[in-house]
């Protein structure tokens, strides 16, 4: 991007910004020694701060929302907007307030308490799967080479530090404090998009009539299968350790289940600048790459100062989903991983420093993998096949008073289910398919489905 001394200034002075919120909130924090305080906030987040981190952790996928709506059309919403409401309003009505009543701190926590120690480690290993922040910090990386020019591994190196850093000290409720600015970035910096775009390259009819035919239809160039898939990767949602977080950090249960419900519709609000952005950048730019599908409409439309807040904007959006995933994966290795390893060998660290080799952990796993499979969305997909067919009903059984599994059936539902996909995914990366497209998450999906019809029953009441 062509970028002015004005709009580095504006980019710079977030980044500072943005440190001191998550430094000033350490000192408070270190009043406490309470892995609830470090960790959950002490469970006091109100509504406002509930919505603004909420939604934005949603969308560190900000790059490759871009290359999916360049490539595909209206296919970008139908796969990643509209399944994720349907989830998520699943999620409000069924599962919000009953984390919150729950009064554990991670899914492991979870599912430990109802399966135990072996089904527990199980679905840590699983969450790790979603919650090391690869896909983020690549396409942080991406955005911090647009301004500095600087090789793609010294920005991932440079994008991780700036994104969890503050996650030492601050913990969980400096991660909420930075969602929220970061929140208000992301509309103000794509609404200037969408603005600028109109008045310079014309209507959204002029928009609309130079776009390819098939990028106004439902599937675009993708077959009902891939679309399909989506639907089922959105039941994500139940499993996402950052809706559990936020759910279990709420100031109240129905503080959780508003936030969720409402969340909704900013998601729909965003979502709507992220696609009229993607039309116009098809419609009158040739993008090599189609990751860089907003970077290129930002710099041909926007004015000096608005390019650095929507630069910003881009930078917020996914600066606000690393600190969330990375501080929830450490919090994870930490409290999961390390704490009974080390309790085996009478070795006590508090939840603090676990957390923190926890984040130093993370970091060089995402720093790896971001460099190893450098395409957003793939990392995306592969992650979601992997862990949504293992957690979604076992996670979800955990919570009912009505129906239940035993341990050992959660350990068979877990390891076969998401074993099957991950096979699925190695097998087709050597060019070996059983079936002709068949996409991994479904015999994930299906394997799941058939163990659970199987193995569930249903309490008895006296």
């Amino acid at each position: 991007m062509d970028l002015t001394f004005a709009d580095l200034l504006i980019v710079s002075l977030y980044t500072v910004f943005v440190l001191i919120i998550g430094f000033r909130t350490s000192r408070k924090s270190l009043l406490s020694d309470s892995a609830e305080d470090f960790i959950l906030a002490g469970r006091k987040i109100t509504l406002p701060f509930f919505v603004a981190s909420l939604v934005a952790t949603w969308y560190g996928g900000i790059l490759g929302y871009g290359e999916f709506v360049y490539t595909g059309g209206l296919v970008a919403w139908v796969c990643f907007g509209l399944p994720y409401y349907i989830a998520a309003i699943l999620f409000a009505l069924i599962l919000a307030k009953k984390i919150r009543l729950a009064n554990v701190t991670t899914i492991p926590e979870q599912i430990t308490l109802k399966y135990g120690n072996k089904a527990g480690n199980i679905s840590t290993v699983i969450v790790l799967v979603i919650t090391i922040p690869a896909s983020y910090i690549l396409m942080l990386s991406i955005l911090i080479q647009l301004f500095t020019g600087w090789t793609l591994f010294i920005s991932v190196l440079t994008g991780t530090a700036l994104s969890m850093i503050y996650l030492f000290t601050g913990g969980y409720k400096a991660s909420v404090l930075n969602n929220t600015l970061q929140f208000v970035l992301m509309f103000l910096g794509f609404g200037a998009l969408v603005y600028f775009s109109y008045t310079t390259l014309g209507s959204f009819s002029e928009m609309g009539a130079k776009l390819p035919e098939s990028h106004l239809t439902v599937t675009g160039p993708f077959n009902w299968q891939y679309v399909a898939a989506w639907y089922i990767i959105a039941f994500q949602t139940f499993v996402d350790p950052s809706f559990h977080q936020r759910c279990s950090s709420a100031e109240t249960p129905e503080t959780a289940r508003k936030g969720v419900l409402i969340s909704i519709i900013f998601w729909i609000l965003f979502d709507a600048l992220q696609l009229f952005s993607g039309f116009y950048a098809k419609a009158f730019i040739v993008a090599d790459n189609a990751l860089m599908a907003f970077p290129m409409l930002g710099d041909l439309v926007l004015p000096s100062i608005w390019k650095g807040i929507f630069l910003t904007a881009m930078i917020a959006s996914v600066m606000s989903t690393i600190d969330t995933y990375a501080f929830l994966s450490g919090a994870t290795i930490g409290n999961d991983i390390l704490k009974p390893i080390l309790g085996r060998r009478n070795i006590f660290p508090k939840s603090k420093m676990l957390t923190r080799i926890g984040l130093i952990i993370t970091a060089f796993i995402a720093i790896i993998m971001a460099t190893l499979v450098p395409s957003v969305v793939q990392l995306i997909y592969m992650t979601s096949s992997i862990a949504v067919p293992g957690l979604l009903a076992p996670l979800v059984l955990s919570m009912s008073t009505k129906y239940y599994i035993s341990q050992r059936q959660a350990v068979i539902i877990m390891l076969m289910s998401s074993s099957i996909s991950a096979s699925w995914i190695i097998f087709s990366s050597l060019g070996i398919n059983f079936f002709v497209n068949l996409e991994p998450m479904f015999p994930g999906i299906i394997a799941a489905i058939v163990l659970t019809s199987l193995f569930v029953k249903r309490v008895r009441t006296t």
